[in-house]
Parts: structure tokens; C-alpha cells; sequence
């Protein structure tokens, strides 16, 4: 049976980033929509015009679903593996055998890091990013203050946000030491 822990709401940097983003893609339908409310759209240049911005908020709107689309919802350790399920993405599993440690970061671990792909706020933290402290890591977070770093065989550290970060890394450590032979 699976123990299920969900995944933090957004940080208020997070909340502010998706307000903005949203609210920008909303500003560029005002141009097309005044355009043909105002009967200016049989006009050559305003039919462009009312194009462009509707082409230009129909890409924010898909950049929008695509970072909501990957955006972690639950944390899953099962009996051999950790299952990070995304709202519209394919599922993360990570193997207990591929695990070499897991920790919390400190609250005051200072996350300073530049993106490498993907976003830094939108809907949480998501992709691949690069620190100085950390190398190139894999981020699917929604809270900087609930972090949980996950090293890999492979090198690459995976960083997720659990709601309750201590009690996910001590039910994963309880599973992987119950695994052990």
C-alpha cells in the first residue's frame, strides 16, 4: 500500500510569477477584442493588428497549460520505488535502488540558480537548473521553504516539495531501510 503525501501549495514568489503571466496573456486579447467591438476590424491593419495579439495570447495561454501540465500534485513511496504523479505529464518513479541519499534542505539554504529549461515560478519550480552548490539539478517544487533533495545514482539530483517535508524523507528512509536486505 502507498503512502500518499501531496505536494506544497505555491510560495508567494510562485503565486506572483503565474498572477503575472496570466494577467499579461489576458492584457493582449484587449487589443483584437476593442478592435472588433469597435467594427475597426474590416480596416487591413487592424485585422492584423487583432490577429497578432490574439496569436500572442493563445501562445501565453499554451506556454500557461503546459507549466500547469507538469506541475507535481502528489508523492507516492511505494514498497520499491518513489512515484512523483503530475497533474497532465507522464509520472516520475524513482527507484529505491537508484536512490543514494535523501534530505531536506535547511530553510536557509540559499536556492540561488539559473534556469536551464523550463520555468522558474510559474506554477512552481520545474526543469533542469544549475547552482553553484549544487551542480545541475532537477527541480519539480512548488514552495522554496519545502524542499527535499533526492541524490541519484546518476548524479542528478532530483528536488521536490512535499507539504511535509520531514515526514516524507522519514517515511522514504522507513521504506528504504524496510527494503534492505
Amino acid at each position: 500500500m502507498a503512502q500518499i503525501y501531496e505536494s506544497a501549495l505555491l510560495d508567494p514568489y510562485a503565486q506572483q510569477m503565474t498572477q503575472r503571466l496570466i494577467f499579461v496573456g489576458g492584457a493582449l486579447t484587449l487589443p483584437g477584442l476593442f478592435l472588433a467591438l469597435s467594427g475597426l476590424v474590416r480596416y487591413e491593419i487592424a485585422f492584423y493588428g487583432a490577429v497578432v495579439s490574439g496569436v500572442l495570447s493563445a501562445f501565453v495561454l499554451c506556454i500557461t497549460w503546459w507549466m500547469w501540465a507538469g506541475q507535481s500534485t502528489q508523492l507516492e513511496v511505494h514498497a520499491d520505488q518513489i512515484v512523483i504523479r503530475r497533474k497532465w505529464w507522464r509520472d516520475i518513479r524513482v527507484s529505491f535502488a537508484q536512490i543514494t541519499a535523501i534530505t531536506r534542505l535547511p530553510l536557509t539554504v540559499e536556492m540561488r540558480h539559473v534556469r536551464w529549461a523550463t520555468n522558474v515560478g510559474v506554477f512552481g519550480y520545474q526543469g533542469l537548473f544549475i547552482s553553484k552548490l549544487y551542480g545541475q539539478y532537477q527541480c519539480l517544487a512548488s514552495d522554496r521553504d519545502c524542499l527535499v533533495a533526492i541524490s541519484r545514482i546518476n548524479g542528478l539530483l532530483l528536488v521536490v516539495s512535499p507539504f511535509q517535508p520531514a515526514v516524507f524523507v522519514a517515511a522514504v528512509r522507513e521504506a528504504i531501510s524496510a527494503k534492505a536486505p
